[in-house]
């Protein structure tokens, strides 16, 4: 249908949009809205950080509170009394299933919040009293806006700047590093032999080397690589089956002439459209919008995955974050492009070291994202480092070990243990990271034990708030 075949509707629907927009634009301009973008890589923590920072506002107001988040001294100074879930703004999305993650977590068996596979929103209030000079007392809500999605489609981003001859080059690079831990990179190269770029495609053949290069992928991020792309090819979700995710970086010598149904030429169109319709459209609805940027990584897992898993870790976040736009907000630039302003590194899954092995881990987290903060840090954004644990699975106690009063880890489980995991190099190096990967004791942690009605048990959960908040309340 042409859009001019019913004017009264389509004007009806342009009058909402800009409605939209104009109601967003007031809410940033008086600081009663926060878009937070969270940022990890697959299996870096999103789903479960998104579920505790959601039970945590959900228990504003609730008796001991505030005793709970001792660093968040903006709680009792802003008055703040409710937190709740506000209907989102985009309908259309489904809703980040809070309440299912909750209820798993509280069951006699309790579940870990599951990896999530698609998109999802999950939109915040939180009402306190306002303690500024000219409303003192005056109540006021601030709302957060918090989206959920697979930490594979985020890698995509690396190609919003991407030809597809980059695209191949830069993945051609990656096959020649890899081969000698990626068994099926020398066979993806051989794979060159039996394709013709200048002829058109014959589809069996199209379809067995597509799906050649994406057992190589999930080698690639079964080995702890993050450089995972096109990433709707490991986790398609509603792509599944289509032409746009059907193609591959081409590895081996470009054609100086192709014709557009040649099959380097359907190559390059389908990855042109992924890139538009799909990576662009993603970036525009996640990211191109955000006011604080919460980056989640698991430095645990780039140590385990060895040299070339912890390098492509840090490659790829530098690249990453070359794509999202960071510095201060002036008065227009809130309203209509807003900027990040305020970016926090996170080192996930501190709960799986004792108390005193925390500092070498945020040191470690430092040296592993020296060059992307300097260069967030040099575009004017605020940048800190911590240590989190969105969902403490532990608690360390102290007990006396040969004299000597040690931290140990316990799950708190009848029958189980108390254990010590052992020591978190400071600083990535080879021996460090190979006498990490000898000593440590990397357990794949239960679920904390809860009752309903329970608060999430988290480590530094309250830092985490008091820096995205305070200056907001």
């Amino acid at each position: 249908m042409s859009i001019f075949s019913d004017p009264i509707k389509t004007v009806d629907r342009l009058f909402d949009e800009l409605s939209d927009s104009i109601n967003e634009g007031v809410n940033r301009l008086f600081d009663k809205e926060i878009k937070i973008g969270v940022t990890g890589f697959s299996r870096g923590g999103k789903t479960a950080f998104i579920t505790s920072l959601v039970n945590t506002i959900l228990n504003f107001g609730n008796e001991g509170t505030s005793e709970r988040l001792p660093r968040f001294s903006e709680y009792e100074k802003s008055g703040i009394y409710y937190g709740g879930i506000a209907p989102n703004h985009d309908l259309s999305v489904p809703a980040f299933p809070y309440h299912e993650y909750y209820d798993g977590l509280v069951k006699p068996e309790p579940l870990w919040p599951v990896a999530t596979d698609n998109i999802s929103e999950i939109r915040l209030e939180i009402r306190f009293k306002e303690n500024r000079l000219l409303m003192p007392g005056e109540h006021r809500s601030l709302y957060l806006d918090i989206w959920d999605y697979p930490g594979e489609w985020l890698i995509d981003l690396v190609q919003l700047d991407l030809s597809y001859e980059d695209f191949s080059s830069m993945i051609l690079s990656q096959v020649r590093k890899l081969s000698s831990i990626i068994p099926q990179s020398k066979e993806l190269l051989a794979l060159g032999n039996r394709l013709d770029p200048c002829k058109s495609p014959e589809p069996r053949l199209l379809k067995e080397s597509v799906e050649q290069y994406v057992q190589w992928l999930l080698e690639c991020k079964r080995a702890g690589m993050s450089l995972i792309v096109p990433s709707r090819q490991v986790l398609p979700g509603n792509l599944l089956g289509a032409p746009i995710i059907e193609f591959m970086p081409w590895l081996w010598e470009a054609p100086s002439s192709y014709s557009k149904d040649s099959l380097y030429g359907v190559m390059k169109k389908r990855y042109d459209s992924y890139k538009k319709e799909i990576v662009e459209n993603f970036y525009e609805t996640m990211f191109s919008k955000l006011d604080r940027q919460v980056i989640l990584i698991d430095c645990f897992a780039a140590l385990n995955g060895g040299r070339e898993a912890f390098v492509n870790v840090n490659d790829t976040f530098e690249t990453l974050l070359k794509n999202f736009s960071y510095g201060e907000n002036n008065l227009l630039q809130r309203i209509f492009s807003p900027k990040i302003d305020k970016v926090i590194f996170a080192a996930t899954k501190a709960d799986q070291v004792t108390y005193d092995e925390e500092k070498h881990l945020l040191s470690l987290l430092r040296s592993m994202v020296t060059s992307a903060s300097h260069e967030i840090r040099g575009q004017s954004s605020n940048c800190q480092y911590m240590v989190l644990s969105s969902i403490a699975a532990t608690k360390c106690l102290e007990v006396n070990y040969q004299g000597r009063n040690t931290q140990v880890l316990s799950t708190g489980r009848e029958g189980d243990n108390y254990f010590y995991p052992g020591s978190v190099p400071s600083q990535w190096s080879e021996q460090s990271m190979a006498d990490f990967q000898k000593h440590f004791i990397m357990r794949q942690l239960p679920p904390p034990l809860m009752n309903p009605g329970d608060p999430i048990p988290n480590i530094n959960m309250d830092v985490m708030l008091s820096y995205l908040l305070k200056d907001k309340l």
